[in-house]
């Protein structure tokens, strides 16, 4: 577990290291996670420690939503004046992920059909 633990440590640090060097505006560690993607792609799997790591992590993932909901909580007359924009851009935003998420999907099914 504590080499999965140093492997999702170190993609993060490189993550920073991306963002401040580069002065990217996306944060370091959604870099970090795509770097890790990236490199479970080519590796083209995984291994026990991460597994393990990860899946001790995702147990936790709900207690990082308080601090989110306690930021809403007292924003509250901040959001209720752009309501509207914040809607428009949640429903676009949302439309557009689902446009490419239904298009990546027709791709990979091409895809694999190609292979069969």
């Amino acid at each position: 577990m504590l080499k999965g633990i140093i492997t999702l440590l170190s993609f993060q640090f490189l993550g920073e290291c991306i963002a401040k060097l580069f002065s990217l505006l996306v944060p370091g560690p959604v870099i970090g996670m795509v770097l890790l993607l990236l490199f479970l792609m080519i590796k083209k799997s995984s291994f026990a420690s991460l597994d393990n790591a990860v899946s001790i992590h995702l147990r936790y993932l709900p207690l990082l939503f308080i601090p989110a909901a306690m930021g809403i909580i007292t924003q509250v007359d901040i959001i209720s004046k752009e309501f509207w924009a914040i809607l428009v851009s949640l429903v676009i935003g949302t439309i557009v992920a689902l446009m490419f998420s239904a298009k990546l999907m027709d791709i990979l099914t091409i895809r694999q059909e190609r292979k069969k």
